[in-house]
């Protein structure tokens, strides 16, 4: 059993390191991020259907991509909106930046929908 026991502390350690990250799925429903609310997904999103308001001060960060294909992400104000890898926008898909504020995208940004911006869209990485 003493033998046995570093072999299992590392598949343990190599099960633990590969564990999954979380997915955002929004399937119709109305995501309402408030004023200076500070928002963290650590992993993908994907929006099915429905909308994500970030309203004015708001911080959200996607540690993922994120995929938008029915619906839409409306940033208000100064809203900041972080993505660490790709926006994809649908053909029924809308992502819409009003006002002074930032969207940064690390990634590239596919757009078969609808993107407008008021604001400012910062792509790639720093």
């Amino acid at each position: 059993m003493l033998r046995s026991l570093p072999i299992i502390l590392v598949l343990l350690a190599a099960a633990w390191a590969k564990a999954p990250c979380q997915t955002l799925t929004n399937n119709g429903a109305t995501i309402h991020v408030s004023t200076k609310a500070l928002v963290f997904v650590n992993g993908s999103t994907l929006n099915k259907e429905g909308r994500m308001d970030v309203q004015d001060s708001a911080q959200v960060t996607f540690n993922g991509d994120v995929t938008i294909v029915r619906g839409g992400l409306f940033m208000f104000r100064n809203s900041s909106v972080s993505i660490s890898r790709n926006l994809s926008i649908d053909i029924a898909g809308t992502c819409w930046r009003y006002d002074p504020g930032a969207l940064r995208v690390f990634g590239t940004i596919f757009n078969d929908g609808d993107l407008a911006n008021d604001g400012e869209i910062i792509l790639g990485r720093p």
